[in-house]
Order: C-alpha cells, then sequence, then structure tokens
C-alpha cells in the first residue's frame, strides 16, 4: 500500500520461517486462492512435513467447499507428494474423496507411490543421487528435518572443541553444523520448544557462560551467564523456564545450587539450595512439574572415588526434595538410563534431559519391565566399557556417541563411534562414524531446515576462538623457546662443572 519495498520483504521472510505457525492461526484459511497458491509454490516456507501442508489445503478448501473445491487440483499439484510417508499416501491421501474424484490427483499420488519404491531400490544398491533428482522430488529448502545434533567435547590430543556436527537420519550421514563460540567440556544441554540451550564447560575461561541455537537461522546467540562456574550439571526444562541443579567446579567438591532461567527476562536466579551436593547430573522432567534427578555425592567411604549414586526428585512447584528409588520407566531412553546407571559408563556419559508431560503412574504401564534387559541384549558389550560418551533420544530410539576406550591419561583412544537402538527393530545399529572422535561433547535432537542440510555445509571457526588459538600458539612458542634456552644454560653449566683436562681429551 506505500511501497514499503524493504517492509515487505523482511515480512515474507518472517512468513516463511514462521510459516508452521502461521497455519495454525484461523486467518491463514480466509486467504483468497491466489495468495495460498504462491506460499505453497515456495520452497523456503517452513515447514514440519507434507503432511502438514496437505491437511492445511484440506482445511482451506472445507472452510468454503462450494467456492473453493474447483482449486483443490492446482494447490494439490504443488504438494511435494514424494516426502510424504508411503503409508500416509496410500492410508489418507489416495482415500481421500477430493482425490478420488480427480484422475490428475489419482495419478500424481500413483507416480509418489513409485518414486518410492524406486528410491528405495536405489538406496539398497547405493546408486542415489540428490543432485540428479528433480527439484520436485526433493524436501523444500524450509522443511525441518530430524538431525542428532552433537556439541563441542574434547578432540584427540586434548584439544577443545568448538565444532558441531549432525547425524542427519533421513539421510544416513554426518553433516556440519555451524561453530558454538565457545570451548565445551563437561557441558549441559537442554532442548525447548524454540532453541537448543548449551551451558557450562571445565574450560574455566567458558565455565559461566551459556548459548543458545536457533534451528530457524542455523545461528548460536550468547544469553546470560550462570551465576556459578560449572560443569557436569543437570539442564532441564519445565513449563518453559530452564533449571540448573548441582554441579561440579574444578577447584570445589561440588554444589548443591538450584537456579532458574527465565527465557523472557533472560536472567538467571538462583532457588533454594539441594539437600546434598549433586554432580555428574542426569535430569528428566515428568508432568511439566516434577524433576527427576540421577546423580553422585561426595561422601566419606572407603571406595575409589568416594562417591555414591543417589536419585532424588525436586518438585518445580513446591520447590521440595524427595528422595526416591529410581527414574520412571517411562520409555527406551528411561529403561536405558536405569539399566546402565550402576556403570561407570553412565557416570561419566552426558544424557540429553527429556520431558514427559504424562503422569509418572499413568506412564508406568507403557512399558514392559523386560524392556531394559531387552535394550541391553544386543548392545556391544565392549560400548559399556566407554567413558565420556553423549547419550540422546530421537521418539523411542536411543544414540551413543563419542567417548574414550581407555581411562588412562596417557593413552586414551578417543572414539568416532556411533550407536542407535532402533526401537521398532529392537535392536542397536552401527552408524556412520563421526567426522573426528571426540569425548565429553552433548548430544540431542533438533529439527533443522533442509537448506542448512544438503551439501557439504562449511562454518569458520568464531573470531573470538581462532584469537584464542593464536595466542595459545604463541604461549606455545614462547614456552618452547624458553625450555630450549634453560636446556641450553644447563647444558653450558655442565661444561663449566667438567675439569679442563677432560675437554681437552
Amino acid at each position: 500500500m506505500y511501497s514499503l519495498n524493504q517492509l515487505a520483504l523482511k515480512a515474507q521472510d518472517m512468513i516463511r520461517r514462521n510459516f508452521h505457525k502461521v497455519i495454525q492461526d484461523e486467518e491463514f484459511y480466509t486467504l483468497p486462492f491466489h495468495l495460498v497458491r504462491d506460499w505453497l509454490s515456495d520452497s523456503e516456507i517452513t515447514v514440519d512435513s507434507e503432511e502438514i501442508l496437505f491437511e492445511t489445503v484440506l482445511k482451506w478448501v472445507q472452510k468454503n467447499p462450494e467456492e473453493r473445491e474447483r482449486y483443490f487440483e492446482d494447490l494439490f499439484k504443488l504438494l511435494r507428494l514424494s516426502q510424504m510417508k508411503p503409508t500416509y499416501l496410500t492410508r489418507h491421501v489416495k482415500s481421500e474423496r477430493l482425490v478420488l474424484c480427480n484422475e490428475a490427483c489419482v495419478k500424481l499420488v500413483s507416480e509418489a507411490v513409485e518414486s518410492h519404491a524406486l528410491r528405495s531400490e536405489n538406496l539398497q544398491s547405493g546408486n542415489l543421487q540428490h543432485s540428479a533428482c528433480p527439484a520436485a522430488l526433493l524436501p523444500r529448502f524450509g522443511q525441518n528435518m530430524d538431525v542428532i545434533m552433537v556439541i563441542g567435547g574434547v578432540s584427540e590430543g586434548g584439544d577443545y572443541l568448538s565444532e558441531c556436527v549432525g547425524y542427519f537420519i533421513d539421510e544416513d550421514r554426518w553433516v556440519n553444523l555451524p561453530h558454538i563460540h565457545n570451548h565445551l567440556d563437561g557441558h549441559a544441554v537442554a532442548v525447548t520448544e524454540s532453541y537448543v540451550y548449551v551451558a557450562g564447560s571445565m574450560e574455566p575461561g567458558f565455565a559461566k557462560t551459556v548459548e543458545r541455537y536457533n534451528p530457524n537461522r542455523n545461528i548460536w546467540e550468547q544469553v546470560s551467564n550462570l551465576i556459578t562456574r560449572k560443569h557436569s550439571f543437570g539442564l532441564t526444562e519445565v513449563k518453559g523456564n530452564l533449571y540448573s541443579i548441582g554441579g561440579h567446579g574444578n577447584f570445589s567438591p561440588g554444589f548443591k545450587d538450584v537456579a532458574i532461567y527465565n527465557p523472557e527476562q533472560d536472567k538467571w536466579v538462583n532457588l533454594e539450595s539441594a539437600p546434598k551436593i549433586l554432580r555428574d547430573v542426569k535430569a528428566v522432567s515428568v508432568e511439566d512439574r516434577f524433576v527427576y534427578v540421577a546423580a553422585r555425592t561426595p561422601v566419606d567411604s572407603d571406595s575409589e572415588d568416594g562417591l555414591r549414586a543417589v536419585i532424588i526428585r525436586y518438585d518445580a512447584e513446591t520447590r521440595q526434595w524427595q528422595d526416591v528409588e529410581s527414574l520412571p520407566l517411562i520409555d527406551n531412553y528411561c529403561s536405558f538410563q536405569m539399566s546402565v546407571a550402576s556403570t561407570n559408563f553412565y557416570h561419566t556419559a552426558s544424557c540429553c534431559p527429556k520431558s514427559y508431560p504424562i503422569d509418572n503412574e499413568e506412564a508406568k504401564g507403557k512399558i514392559s519391565s523386560r524392556a531394559s534387559d531387552e535394550i541391553l541384549e544386543s548392545l556391544p558389550p565392549e560400548v559399556l566399557s566407554i567413558e565420556g560418551a553423549a547419550i540422546c533420544y530421537y521418539k523411542d530410539d536411543v544414540f551413543i556417541i563419542g567417548g574414550w576406550k581407555n581411562s588412562d591419561d596417557i593413552d586414551k583412544q578417543y572414539r568416532k563411534e556411533a550407536y542407535r537402538y532402533c526401537a521398532e527393530r529392537k535392536r542397536w545399529m552401527l552408524l556412520p562414524p563421526m567426522p573426528q572422535p571426540r569425548c565429553r561433547a552433548t548430544a540431542c535432537h533438533v529439527r533443522i531446515p533442509f537448506r542448512c542440510l544438503q551439501g557439504t555445509q562449511r562454518y569458520p571457526m568464531p573470531q573470538n576462538l581462532m584469537w584464542q588459538k593464536d595466542r595459545i600458539r604463541q604461549m606455545q612458542e614462547r614456552q618452547m623457546q624458553e625450555r630450549q634456552m634453560q636446556e641450553m644454560h644447563r647444558y653450558s653449566l655442565s661444561l663449566r662443572r667438567i675439569p679442563r683436562s677432560q675437554i681437552e681429551c
């Protein structure tokens, strides 16, 4: 109306990035045909799946069927049917009245089912090449894809990693993701509806920092620091707020701290402390209220490390603590954690927290008591001897990533391997190895737009870490020169002490 072209472009970009939320609003279904057509033609719109777009088209038509049914074929042709699951195509799309009554739509569904069969054949023979695929057979650039994100950690030689990588589940391959701005080791991770939060580190310079990953924009953003420098603590979400629980400091036996972070205010506030020190914390939240914490606490005992495993429950509403016997056995992820809870594999690993909206008592009947035994049956026994691994979940599947094989500081065998427990097949699978070995990383499931995953992505190291790397290199060079000078000085002193006759000989 006012020829504000830059504002219009910004508005378009915002709609594209939030299209999955736009279509939840009733106002979208009042739009005229030409605007709906234009948006469905856009390959950049962010959507969770093509199935949702099909349901959106149906809903738009049903708002005024007398006027809009004639537009159904035109809108249906804009859907990428090959990106829908074959079962959904045959059970829901093909049986829809508007599709059955239209010969062109029926043909499109048949072609999509055929393309699934061909793709499956090509995957088995290893001949699938995305570069040769027509655009209509690929996901939209804005379609959210399932990725297991691996963040930070330590690589061979004790080098801190800022590189983040992701296991692209649909394509069974690893992709590069943007570097984080800190060197992270022993950090905590938590996933909310919109962000991935990462906090803390063993590296003192970054032990208070908190960053969050925005999947929509594929960038890391700095937010308010933790109140205390720490690592190996619990970080979990309850009703949109983050809770930081316990932890370990480099010069402290551990912490009882509990703090809450409000994303809207970007502020951390200390709450009443836990009744005991909690280290190596793993957290599970249930019913948007209870946080179950599996941790270790220092005790006066003759045990090798002086630590005892504990499980304790925190009520976020009453802020009361209560000792409990175990984590709630809600699904495979909790069952796996409980089945390995007494091992060093579990205590040294990082576990992505998971939130369950259902009541624990209601959930108990949903999983058999043998589930944890079944999960361990097909797991290679040597995996449980790994330390410093990252453990996370995707639906009912469990992932184990990286770690080291030997606890000897001199001879640590850093691992690239990644394992996945497939709940559908009820067995573990070995995944393609990570691009580089790492331990003490964190991992989580996140949905990232396809545009950030296609091809080979390369991301530069952040400037602050490049400067730090240069300073470390210069410091190492100075230390080497000083050692050489000291050795030369010691050698000259030893020559002075030797009698002159021996020198002449």
